[in-house]
């Protein structure tokens, strides 16, 4: 009885010298050019319990918006939770809150979530109404114009909501994603260097929109399990930007840049299949495969016969050295994982083997416009085929210190860093657009560090506390500790005794 008194007050004594720590959530989107894997099953949110043991746990509270597992989350009538997460220093600082509603009737169940920071980091841009000292260049003396001192617009705030319906053994789940912002008037004088410019026209683009459909069956169609599961992400990014300006000699819209892309995803996997259920051990196979695409459609803007006019990329366009590259990304992702687990009265151990095998085809030429105003190819032309490989291993343990009431949740993951091997085509064009050298780089390694896909060894511990049989608590904290990094300062933000991720839930 000592010892649970005494595990009781130190986890009561924890969350009262918490800091933060970032949570474990699921890196969202993906990056250009990589093959991140972001299944259905975990790319929405992460409940505490669920990020302190690497997945290996999941509470109610990650099962009632899955729709494979919105069956085992038991409720009268209705289920709600409460959740945020400081995002901890790596991202600003950012709070981010999550509120989650379910009900459902004999035969059909209704989920909600929301997840994000609503409009923290919006991007204001602040005008003043004035007849300026200095008329602004295709401006007239004494006119009052709308000055803006600065334009810009950033990829925040990021706000994600889903719906899940349940029916007939099955879940089908909508979700919507975004953090786009848009800055878009006509008429309006803004900075251009050291001085204000009139612009008939002014719009920017930044962010991503990113709608997503799931299915999934929520019964085994076996005895030994498999239940299928698919979904599709329709990833929107937009990057953009076009003006006109006022007076200018030459007549029509300018685009400054177009780095627009669309990341359309198929997922889909068996489920699990239990190969062995025996004296509290079972192992399970499972299998995961992904199909990513980046699809790029621009615009540009050229001069002829004195007019601003516009042509189309298959990539993007930027006003730099070399403003015009074609692009194309296309990646197919395997995954096959063996996880076990095992229990005796008031332990459970837990853990998962991925072995994650992806193959991939990226392109990217350096175009110019020729005499004609016609893209060619100019500079280095890349083609590149890649295999690689990045085996991660997740472990955890649940211990009932108090039974029904009380308890700790530890998990630790380690994953490599990715093995890659590349065969690299290289062709070389002159001014005219002729093949002046060639040459196929055969390359191995051990790390990209374009996608950040370094050594990582991380360390959690979180209590789920419940004062009720309806009503409980869950908490995270821990450390992640990536190879090469300095030494883990157990109570700063990230450390060891430092809470960022909180959740509150409730059934009735």
């Amino acid at each position: 009885m000592r010892n649970k008194i005494f595990s009781l007050m130190l986890f009561l004594s924890i969350i009262t010298i918490s800091g933060v720590w970032a949570q474990n959530l699921p890196s969202f989107p993906i990056a250009p050019g990589t093959a991140s894997k972001h299944t259905w099953a975990s790319s929405i949110w992460t409940s505490p319990q669920s990020a302190t043991t690497e997945g290996r746990f999941r509470s109610n509270a990650d099962d009632f918006i899955r729709p494979d597992a919105y069956t085992g989350v038991k409720f009268n009538k209705w289920f709600g939770m409460t959740s945020f997460l400081w995002a901890g220093e790596e991202n600003s600082g950012e709070m981010i809150a999550t509120l989650g509603l379910a009900t459902k009737t004999d035969n059909v169940y209704i989920g909600a979530l929301y997840t994000g920071n609503m409009w923290t980091n919006m991007q204001i841009n602040n005008y003043t109404e004035e007849e300026p000292t200095t008329t602004p260049i295709g401006g007239v003396t004494g006119k009052t114009y709308n000055v803006y001192n600065s334009i810009s617009v950033s990829a925040d705030p990021g706000n994600n909501v889903a719906v899940l319906f349940g029916f007939a053994d099955m879940g089908l789940r909508l979700t919507y994603r975004t953090n786009y912002q848009s800055f878009e008037k006509n008429d309006i004088a803004a900075r251009k260097g050291n001085v204000n410019q009139l612009y008939d026209s002014y719009q920017i683009d930044e962010g991503y929109i990113a709608p997503q459909i799931a299915w999934a069956m929520a019964k085994d169609l076996t005895k030994n399990g498999i239940k299928p599961y698919a979904a599709v992400d329709l990833v929107f990014y937009r990057e953009f930007k076009k003006t006109k300006e006022t007076g200018d000699s030459i007549s029509g819209e300018n685009i400054a840049y177009s780095k627009n892309r669309f990341d359309p995803s198929l997922s889909a996997g068996l489920g699990g299949y239990t190969f062995y259920n025996k004296d509290g051990f079972k192992g399970s196979f499972d299998l995961d495969y992904v199909l990513t695409l980046n699809i790029y459609d621009n615009e540009y803007s050229y001069v002829e016969d004195g007019k601003y006019k516009t042509g189309r990329i298959k990539g993007t366009f930027s006003e730099n050295s070399n403003p015009f590259i074609e692009e194309s990304f296309i990646s197919n992702s395997l995954t096959p994982s063996v996880s076990g687990s095992w229990s005796k009265d008031a332990l459970a151990l837990k853990f998962k083997l991925n072995l994650p095998l992806t193959y991939s085809e990226t392109e990217k030429n350096s175009m110019d416009l020729d005499s004609d105003n016609k893209l060619i190819h100019k500079g280095q032309s890349e083609s590149t085929a890649a295999f690689t490989f990045r085996p991660d291993i997740r472990l955890a343990m649940q211990y009932k210190v108090i039974p029904s009431r009380l308890t700790l949740n530890v998990g630790a993951r380690v994953q490599a860093t990715t093995l890659t091997l590349e065969t690299i085509e290289q062709n070389i064009y002159d001014n005219s657009g002729e093949i002046t050298s060639k040459k196929k780089i055969h390359r191995d390694s051990v790390l990209n560090s374009a996608t950040g896909t370094q050594f990582i060894s991380r360390f959690n511990v979180g209590p789920t506390l419940n004062f009720t049989e309806n009503a409980w608590v869950e908490a995270t904290t821990g450390v992640t500790k990536v190879f090469g990094d300095a030494a883990v300062d157990v109570f700063a933000p990230g450390g060891l005794f430092s809470f960022g991720s909180i959740l509150f839930a409730v059934k009735f």
